[in-house]
């Protein structure tokens, strides 16, 4: 019997795509204490959303993460920073 891979799709863009593809280049994010900080392990608690890292501006202007996140004024800071370094 052959598992059906599990796909997610980018809160921006929408594209799918199956998590556990070495090249799948989606990264989970999570909101704790009102920041959305990236969970590149997939190990942290609560509601989760995945973005690709080249789509962020989009999804700042389709104002996704408070969608995604059921939420209104989450703090980006966090995840722009580690955004930056892992360029």
């Amino acid at each position: 019997m052959q598992l059906m891979p599990i796909m997610r799709s980018c809160i921006a863009c929408r594209k799918r795509e199956s998590v556990l593809n070495k090249s799948s280049e989606l990264l989970h994010l999570v909101v704790e204490n009102n920041q959305v900080k990236p969970d590149p392990n997939h190990k942290l608690q609560g509601r989760g959303a995945w973005l690709h890292p080249q789509c962020l501006e989009m999804a700042i202007n389709r104002k996704a993460f408070n969608r995604a996140f059921r939420s209104e004024n989450l703090q980006l800071e966090v995840l722009k920073n580690y955004l930056m370094q892992n360029a």
